[in-house]
C-alpha cells in the first residue's frame, strides 16, 4: 500500500493526479446517467450510447499521436492544453441542449484525455529516479483511481436527485485546479526526437488514426449491422489496411512515433497481452453488472451507483497496489497472478445471488482485473528510458481501450442473443462464464511465460527488466 513516504514524494504530482481524476470520474459516472439524459433530450438511451462510443473512439485513435506530440511540443505544455479541453468541453456538455451538440463535445472530450493520459505519467518519469517512480505512479494512478470508485455513484447520485448536467459540470472546477497545478510542475520533452510537429511522422499519424477509427466505429455497429453487413465490413477492412500501412511506415521513418523494436521486446508483450485480458474481463463485467442491477434487479440508476461502489474501490486500491508491487516483485509474476485471480471473481459474480455476496463479488473482480490496467502502465515505464515513456505508456492504453471495446461488443451481442434482444440472468452468467474460463487460462500462460523470462535472466547473468536503447 501507499506509505507516509510514498505520500510525501507524490505530493508535488498531485495535479497529475488531479487530470487522471477528471477521466476516471467522468467515464465511470456517465454510464449509469443515460437513461436521464434520453429522457431529458427526449432521445433513447440507444441513440446516446454514442455519448461513450464516441468518446472512446477519439480516445483510442488519438493516443499515439497525442503522447507523441507531448514529447515534441513538450509534456507540460501538451498536458495542459488536454486539461483545458477536457474541462471546456464538460462545459459544452453540461450546458448542451441538444443532442448532436451533446455528441459532438464528448467526441472531442476524447481528444482532451488522449492529450492528458500518457503525457500526465510521462511527465512524472521524467521528473523521478527508477527506484522511486513506481511507488509515486502508483500513488498518482490510485489517486486518480478515487474517481473511478466515485464515478458510478456521482453519476447515479446526480442524475437520480440534482441533475445529469452536473455529471459533466463537475469536472469544470476540478480541471481548472489540475490546469493550476500543473504550471508549476517542470517541463520535459524528447530531446532527441523532432523539434517541431511539421517534423512529426505525419504518414503515420494519419494511417493509425484512421485506421483505428474505422475499425471502432466497425466493431461499435457490428451489434446492430451483423458482422457480414458492409456497413461492418467496409471501415473495418479499410481500418486493418491502414493499420498495417502504419506497422510499414513506422519501420521506414527516421522518427516514429512507434519504435518497432518496443512490439519485440518480451517484457512489453507480457504486460501488453495479459494487461489486455484482463481489462477486457474489467470492462465486460462493468457492462454486464450495470445491466444486472438495472435490466435484471430492477435498481434505479442511484441504487446501482451505490451497489457498484463496491466493485469501483476495488478498481481504485489496484493503483496504490501495483506500485510497490512492481518495485518487490517481478511485473509479470504480479500480473500473472492477478489474472488467475480474476477468474475465481468473475464465476463467483455469474452465480451469486443475494446481494452481499453480489457486492463481495464486484469488489474481487474490480480488485482482480483492474490490476492489468494499472499495474501495467506502472510497470512499462521502465521498458524505454524516460525519453520515450509517452509512447510505450499510449501504444499500452491503445490497445487496453481498443481490445477492451471489441470485449464489450461481443459480450453485449452474445447477452443478447441469449437474452432475445435484452438483458437476462442466462446470457450473463454465459458471458462471465466464458470469460473466467479464458482469465483462467491467460493467468497461466502469463505465469508460466513470466518465470522462464526469469530463469533465463538468472542463468545468462541478466537482469530481468527489459530496457531497450533510445
Amino acid at each position: 500500500m501507499t506509505t507516509p513516504g510514498s505520500l510525501r514524494l507524490t505530493l508535488p504530482f498531485l495535479p497529475v493526479a488531479g487530470a487522471l481524476f477528471c477521466i476516471q470520474l467522468d467515464f465511470f459516472s456517465l454510464a449509469l446517467a443515460l437513461p436521464t439524459i434520453a429522457t431529458d433530450l427526449g432521445s433513447t438511451t440507444t441513440d446516446l450510447q454514442w455519448l461513450l462510443s464516441g468518446y472512446m473512439i477519439a480516445l483510442g485513435s488519438l493516443l499515439i499521436p497525442a503522447a507523441r506530440s507531448g514529447d515534441v511540443l513538450g509534456r507540460r505544455r501538451v498536458l495542459l492544453l488536454g486539461t483545458t479541453v477536457f474541462g471546456a468541453t464538460s462545459l459544452v456538455c453540461g450546458l448542451a441542449s441538444a443532442v448532436p451538440v451533446l455528441i459532438g463535445a464528448r467526441v472531442v472530450q476524447g481528444l482532451g484525455a488522449a492529450m492528458i493520459m500518457p503525457t500526465a505519467l510521462a511527465l512524472v518519469t521524467n521528473a523521478t529516479t527508477e527506484d522511486v517512480r513506481p511507488r509515486i505512479t502508483g500513488a498518482l494512478l490510485g489517486l486518480a483511481g478515487v474517481g473511478t470508485a466515485l464515478g458510478p455513484v456521482v453519476g447515479g447520485v446526480l442524475a437520480s436527485e440534482v441533475s445529469w448536467r452536473w455529471v459533466f459540470l463537475l469536472n469544470v472546477p476540478i480541471a481548472a485546479l489540475a490546469f493550476w497545478g500543473v504550471l508549476r510542475l517542470p517541463g520535459s520533452r524528447d530531446e532527441s526526437g523532432p523539434r517541431t510537429l511539421r517534423q512529426l511522422d505525419w504518414w503515420g499519424v494519419v494511417s493509425v488514426v484512421a485506421g483505428l477509427a474505422l475499425v471502432s466505429v466497425a466493431i461499435d455497429d457490428v451489434g446492430v449491422e451483423g458482422w457480414t453487413s458492409p456497413v461492418t465490413v467496409v471501415p473495418l477492412v479499410a481500418g486493418l489496411a491502414l493499420l498495417a500501412a502504419f506497422a510499414v511506415v513506422e519501420t521506414r521513418t527516421a522518427a516514429p512515433l512507434v519504435r518497432p523494436s518496443l512490439v519485440r521486446d518480451r517484457v512489453f508483450l507480457v504486460l501488453a497481452v495479459a494487461g489486455t485480458i484482463a481489462n477486457i474481463g474489467t470492462c465486460v463485467y462493468i457492462v454486464l453488472a450495470t445491466l444486472e442491477l438495472q435490466d435484471v434487479r430492477g435498481y434505479s440508476a442511484a441504487a446501482a451507483g451505490l451497489v457498484f461502489f463496491a466493485s469501483s474501490l476495488g478498481l481504485a486500491l489496484c493503483g496504490p497496489l501495483s506500485g510497490p508491487l512492481s518495485v518487490h516483485f517481478p511485473a509479470g509474476i504480479v500480473m500473472g497472478v492477478a489474472v488467475l485471480l480474476a477468474a475465481p471473481a468473475l464465476a463467483l459474480l455469474a452465480v451469486a445471488g443475494p446481494l452481499p455476496v453480489y457486492v463481495v463479488a464486484l469488489t474481487l473482480c474490480g480488485l482482480t482485473t483492474g490490476m492489468g490496467y494499472s499495474l501495467g502502465q506502472v510497470a512499462v515505464q521502465n521498458v524505454l528510458p524516460p525519453a520515450r515513456s509517452a509512447e510505450v505508456t499510449s501504444v499500452l492504453l491503445t490497445v487496453l481501450i481498443s481490445v477492451g471495446g471489441v470485449g464489450v461488443v461481443a459480450a453485449t451481442a452474445v447477452v443478447e442473443a441469449v437474452g432475445g434482444g435484452r438483458a437476462t440472468t442466462d446470457g450473463i452468467e454465459l458471458v462471465l462464464g466464458v470469460l473466467a474460463a479464458v482469465l483462467l487460462v491467460a493467468g497461466v500462460v502469463t505465469l508460466v511465460a513470466a518465470a522462464r523470462r526469469l530463469r533465463a535472466a538468472a542463468a545468462s547473468g541478466r537482469p530481468g527488466r527489459s530496457r531497450l536503447p533510445t
